[in-house]
């Protein structure tokens, strides 16, 4: 299996940001398993050679998902 790459992780992000704005949440599940899937092949793969700031720049697009919908269902925005 081909090593995940930034460019998937992000696509995979924009994806599950996607769903959950729908409050798709059957897909969100899919892919949110999708990608940690792929982050955890990226890390193995590149984590002695990948720059901390793009491992930074993914966890904090990983914050920016989560505190957008963090809320409770029904919950002002």
């Amino acid at each position: 299996m081909a090593a995940a790459t930034l460019a998937a992780l992000l696509h995979d992000l924009t994806c599950l940001r996607q769903a959950l704005e729908r409050e798709d949440f059957g897909a969100a599940g899919e892919m949110l398993a999708g990608y940690e899937l792929h982050l955890r092949q990226f890390i193995e793969t590149f984590s002695l050679t990948a720059p901390q700031l793009v491992l930074r720049g993914l966890l904090q697009l990983q914050n920016i998902l989560q505190l957008d919908h963090g809320q409770a269902p029904g919950g002002s925005a």
